[in-house]
Parts: structure tokens; sequence; C-alpha cells
């Protein structure tokens, strides 16, 4: 079974365990290794890097995994052997928050990256990320430098119909006006799929379940955007 989890922020706090452990318990895998990505954050440098790749480490190992931080900071990170031989047998790689177009242009077309969607797409190891990391998942990711957006880049398209927008209850409180922006930007025929601070997607791909304390907002085919919340189950063909 394909186990993905798309969290709009709050990565590795006590409230997204449950989604974790869903996403480790409906999966065939051959270990307990848990793979921690802050590739995200690289940008930022190597404290910021460490402090995710420590967090993420406190929360797998506190829901019985045993988690590993990938050394994964540049593009040319994700064709070394050791990186990708680590996604074999491993239960669940986890993506944490950064800059979500530094994430898709480091491992768009990489021997990792694809390692990992066929492990994925078999169902031996479950997927999730947290801001950048649930962005770049869709059909574009926003490069940013700083608080200002510098460019569109192309998303990994693993879920090749969603437009994801993270951090969607707060982005008006960033910016004003900026939700209403960044909807306007969607590529055409995209499913808008917004995601409250601290709220889960997740599910096979196909059928979901909300978890958290905001809400998951859909708009397919050009309709109103619908919200989602805790506990609330949807089918929504993203896969």
């Amino acid at each position: 079974m394909t186990a993905i989890a798309l969290l709009g922020s709050g990565e590795f706090e006590p409230w997204a365990r449950p989604v974790d452990k869903w996403c480790a318990d409906h999966v065939n895998a051959s270990s307990n290794r848990a793979l921690v990505l802050p590739t995200a954050s690289a940008p930022e440098g190597d404290e910021v890097f460490r402090r995710w790749g420590d967090m993420g480490v406190k929360h797998y190992e506190a829901i019985g995994l045993v988690p590993e931080v990938l050394e994964l900071r540049e593009r040319a990170d994700a064709s070394k052997k050791e990186i990708v031989d680590a996604v074999k047998g491993a239960r669940i790689v986890f993506f944490s928050g950064g800059n979500p177009g530094y994430l898709a242009e480091t491992l768009n077309g990489t021997p990792f990256w694809e390692a990992v969607v066929a492990a994925v797409t078999a169902g031996e190891l479950a997927l999730g990320g947290c801001s950048a990391g649930a962005a770049f998942l869709g059909t574009t990711a926003p490069y940013v430098a700083g608080d200002s957006l510098d460019h569109w880049t192309d998303g990994t398209k693993l879920l090749p119909q969603a437009y994801v927008m993270v951090h969607f209850d707060m982005l008006n409180k960033y910016v004003p006006g900026l939700r209403d922006l960044l909807l306007e930007m969607r590529p055409k025929d995209t499913t808008v799929v917004g995601i409250d601070e601290n709220t889960a997607l997740h599910g096979d791909g196909e059928h979901w379940q909300i978890t958290g304390t905001g809400s998951v907002w859909i708009s397919a085919n050009g309709n109103a955007l619908t919200p989602h919340g805790d506990g609330e189950t949807i089918d929504l063909r993203l896969l």
C-alpha cells in the first residue's frame, strides 16, 4: 500500500506522531529505519540543518523507529552511492521544511529521488513531507530567497495533479493578500491542496484522512475551496 503524508507545518512535534506511525504501519518495509532529510533547509546553513535533523531523530525514536539523518545537502549528494543505497529497506523517508524550490531542484531527476519514488509506489517505503517537503511533491514549487519568491520551478510531480499550498491558514498573516495571489498562480487543471499549519493530509494517494488542529482545503475542477477537518476522510486522486 502506498503511504504518503503532507503536513502544513509542525514536523517532528508530538501532534504529528500518529501521522508518522500511520505511515510506518502501512508499508511493507524490511526494517524500521526512518530517513530524515533536512535538505530543504541546507541553504540556511549547517546549524539549521543539524537542528532539524536532531528533531527528526528524537521524533522517530519516540515512536519506536530507528532514525538516520541523510547528509543530502546539494544535488551532487543525491547521486552518492551511500545516499541512494540508504533507501533500500527503509520504512519511512521524511523531508522537513525550508525552501521548496531548492528541494525540488536538488532532487528532481537524481538516482536518490528515483529510488524513493520506486520504493514509495511499490508500497515498500512511506513518504512524509512538511512545508517545503510537502510543497515540492506537486506540480510546481516556489524557490524562495529570504522572504521573497525568486522563481517557480518544477515540482517532482509525484502528485501530478496537486498544487500544494502549505501554511494555508497563515499566508495572509505573513503577507496580506498572499493566499489569493498564490491561488491565482495555480497551474491550469490542477487540484489545489491547501494545508493549514499543524495539520496533515495522509493516505494512499487516492483515499485520505485529515489529522490536526486546522483544515485541508481542496479545490478541484475550478470549484470553490472546501475545508476538511480533523478525522474526516476524503476520496481524491492525486497520485
